[in-house]
């Protein structure tokens, strides 16, 4: 008796070992599907998140496709030449913020009032979601700065 009990803690042990290999080897899915897309690709759904909390113009889609295209383009450059050095981390990360801010400030030049109000609304509730969701590893990003 105390063999099949034995047996059967063993048994348990190792299947819930080969569980956990497996789950970690699956790689997240919004992370493969962000690594697949073109520069041009992320900077149109950036457009189209801002758009569909804004309502941009033809023209303001465009100005802000250019603009997100070059800053997408500036991120990943910045993030190719500190690859695989982690004392320059922190340069990177100040590198990557100073990118973010001027196509930050670059977009709200090109917003109207109205428009800019609607985007800090959509702002703050992504920040409250994502205060709550926190706990459950949820990933909300600003409406500007999706898809960096």
């Amino acid at each position: 008796m105390k063999k099949v009990i034995l047996f059967a803690a063993c048994l348990f042990t190792l299947s819930t070992a080969v569980n956990a290999q497996e789950t970690a080897r699956k790689p997240k899915t919004e992370k493969a599907v962000k690594e697949n897309l073109t520069p041009e690709q992320r900077a149109q759904k950036n457009v189209d998140n801002l758009n569909a909390v804004a309502g941009l113009t033809d023209e303001q889609k465009t100005k802000v496709k250019d603009l997100a295209t070059t800053r997408i383009t500036k991120a990943d450059a910045i993030r190719a030449k500190y690859k695989g050095q982690p004392e320059n981390k922190e340069t990177a990360k100040n590198e990557l913020e100073a990118v973010k801010k001027e196509y930050r400030q670059s977009v709200k030049a090109l917003l109207t009032p109205e428009q800019l109000e609607k985007v800090k609304a959509k702002n703050k509730e992504m920040k409250a979601a994502k205060g709550a969701d926190r706990a459950a590893g949820s990933n909300t990003e600003n409406v500007i700065d999706a898809n960096d």
